[in-house]
């Protein structure tokens, strides 16, 4: 940092995608000129600090576009270049012997932004392709990237420095061009493994190809609200979890989970196997309450409008995952402790370093004081100790050499091909750690569903119950009461299509046609001989106005009765459509991610691989320089002996 003034400027400027918002920042940020779509190195406008002589621009290379000339024939040749460039990108993530490279790092004129220039180039030169990205940029399109694919494992860029860390920087200027240093070769990594070393659905993402668009470099906040990306819903719980561009409707119906945070380490959930134990426990439940409510729908034959859901196949969680979670947090600790032993390593290498400068400056000294004594004694009798002299002075150089060689073999091999590699393997395992915890939070909301149905199921018999009940009331008024009256209340009851609520409707017309035929009878008198009619038993018309009047007290809560009735049962079948949806998800979501982590493992074997054998092969180099170094030494002493 230049002063502490621009401190949190950078922090501002470095978080916020819309910086490009200022114009004067649009005209020319970076003291260079775009042509026709391809970027060409820049002599910079302004001195850069971190590269005081930048490297001069590459020759204008062919990508398939037309000359800058052509920007002057108008819009139709920029539309064609544009198109070209972006079929070329693709063409060349595609080709392997692409080289992909960090070729420099600069600031923005006028600005504390660092960018970081990507270079993409095949091995003849006849193709070179570079854009310039900063550290946001960056994290922008990793974090858009795991949104895009949450079954795949996306390679980890260097974490956020804090505040704290700025503060330092400020301070020492030297740890600020380390940290620029390690980012370079971070995201070198970051690129090389998405497109060399991932799925190759990561290389052929068109937001990826964008980022390595020169005409998105002054645009990229516009690519981030472009598709695939603004498909994607805000929370991925609510979105196909192997595809979640999929526009499917039912997904924004599916229930949240509190706590989910799907670009977060930090896991609260219980493990896969005691999960796995849960839901087994509730596999047993969901088959109960699948015998009682198909035995329910049985008995309600006329309810055809309810879809059943048959045949569940995610029954459990396969061990596999169970044993992959297991083993990514040993592994992660294990790593840890590796990561711990080799900060320690690097700093007693430089201990050494220390104590080797130190000891060949002494001996230095020593040689120059016996040189200098020799001198006093050349013309007495005492014998000239300049060999000894010479020898000392030769096994402090040698000592500077061996010093010279650890220092190389700290900063060259050490650090960026074993410490960061290493550490890059934890941010790895992490990141397969988050995509475990995505399949839990979706098993939790497969659990969410199932208590939504079996709550829904239970207001339904509930609502039938209570409907019964109040029939059984009727049928026990009707002994009172006219049954023709009492049963005209309740027809809109009918239409449920419940053999529940039809049994006790054919038992309330029963009563009705027993009244009836009483009310054919003649009266008392005509039974036992009289023959007056007057005396036939009929409701008094005051009666039969009170009868109407109960009837419009019951039709609104038949009419309550029914619609709560259609309103559950609609629910209930939406519930079991998201059910449906959900079983197959997870059965699509399990293999994805056996399948992720089975290859995320053999890719690191060989990572492994090549860690191990880089730094037995850098080791070897320093103890043989070394080793000639003292071999020429010991000869130069045998000779001069």
């Amino acid at each position: 940092m230049n002063s502490n003034d621009n401190l949190f400027e950078d922090i501002e400027q470095d978080n916020n995608p819309s910086f490009y918002g200022n114009q004067s920042i649009l005209n020319d940020p970076y003291g260079r000129i775009n042509f026709n779509g391809m970027s060409i190195n820049p002599s910079l406008s302004s001195p850069n600090p971190t590269h005081p002589n930048p490297p001069p621009p590459p020759p204008y290379t062919s990508t398939g576009l037309e000359s800058p000339d052509s920007v002057k024939n108008g819009g139709t040749d920029l539309v064609n270049s544009t198109i070209g460039l972006s079929n070329k990108i693709g063409q060349l993530l595609e080709d392997p012997e692409l080289q992909i490279d960090i070729v420099s790092s600069e600031r923005l004129v006028n600005s504390s932004v660092i960018v970081y220039t990507i270079q993409l180039s095949l091995p003849d030169n006849s193709i070179s392709i570079i854009v310039k990205r900063r550290y946001s940029e960056f994290k922008s399109l990793r974090d858009n990237l795991i949104r895009l694919f949450p079954t795949l494992i996306i390679p980890p860029i260097p974490e956020k420095h804090s505040i704290f860390t700025y503060l330092i920087n400020s301070i020492n200027n030297s740890n600020e061009i380390n940290i620029i240093e390690m980012r370079k070769r971070y995201f070198k990594r970051f690129l090389v493994d998405v497109i060399f070393e991932s799925s190759p659905k990561l290389k052929e993402c068109s937001l990826l190809h964008k980022f390595l668009d020169p005409n998105y470099e002054l645009c990229w906040y516009n690519a981030l609200h472009e598709p695939p990306v603004n498909l994607i819903p805000n929370n991925l719980l609510l979105s196909n979890p192997v595809d979640p561009t999929d526009q499917t409707g039912l997904y924004s119906l599916l229930p949240l989970v509190n706590g989910f945070e799907f670009d977060s380490n930090i896991d609260n959930l219980s493990s896969l196997k005691k999960l796995n134990e849960e839901w087994k426990r509730l596999n047993e439940q969901i088959k109960l309450f699948e015998f009682k409510s198909s035995d329910y729908y049985k008995n309600e034959a006329d309810m055809s409008d309810i879809t059943i859901v048959e045949d569940h196949k995610f029954t459990e969680i396969p061990s596999s995952l169970t044993l992959f979670e297991i083993k990514f947090h040993n592994i992660i600790k294990i790593l840890q402790d590796l990561n711990k032993l080799n900060s320690r390593n690097v700093k007693n290498y430089k201990g050494v370093v220390n104590n080797l400068v130190e000891l060949g400056g002494n001996l230095n000294n020593f040689s120059l004081q016996i040189f200098e004594s020799s001198n006093h004694t050349m013309n007495s009798t005492v014998p000239s100790n300049n060999n000894l002299s010479v020898t000392i002075e030769k096994f402090g150089s040698t000592i500077d050499s061996s010093f010279l060689n650890f220092e190389s073999f700290i900063i060259n091999h050490v650090i960026p091909e074993w410490q960061e590699p290493i550490h890059q393997l934890i941010q790895y395992y992490l990141s397969s750690l988050t995509l475990i915890k995505f399949y839990k939070y979706k098993i939790i909301q497969f659990k969410i569903l199932y208590k939504l149905k079996f709550n829904k199921f239970q207001e339904l018999l509930n609502l039938t119950n209570a409907t019964s009940t109040s029939l059984a009331t009727a049928i026990s008024n009707a002994n009172n009461n006219n049954g023709d009256s009492q049963n005209a209340t309740l027809d809109h009851l009918k239409d449920l299509n419940s053999p529940t609520i039809t049994n006790a409707l054919q038992k309330l017309e029963s009563r009705k046609r027993r009244t009836q035929g009483l009310q054919n009878k003649k009266s008392w008198y005509g039974l036992f001989g009289g023959n007056n009619k007057s005396y036939s038993f009929n409701l008094a018309p005051e009666e039969l106005q009170s009868s109407g009047s109960n009837k419009s007290q019951h039709l609104p809560q038949a009419n309550n009765f029914k619609f709560k009735y259609n309103q559950i049962e609609k629910e209930l079948n939406k519930l079991n459509q998201l059910i449906e949806m959900c079983d197959r998800d997870m059965i699509n979501l399990t293999q994805e991610l056996i399948k992720t982590f089975n290859e995320f493992l053999k890719e690191l074997e060989k990572k492994w691989l090549r860690l191990m054998i880089s730094y037995i092969k850098s080791g070897k180099e320093l103890f043989t320089e070394n080793l000639n170094n003292w071999e020429e030494f010991k000869q130069s002493v045998s000779e001069e002996v």
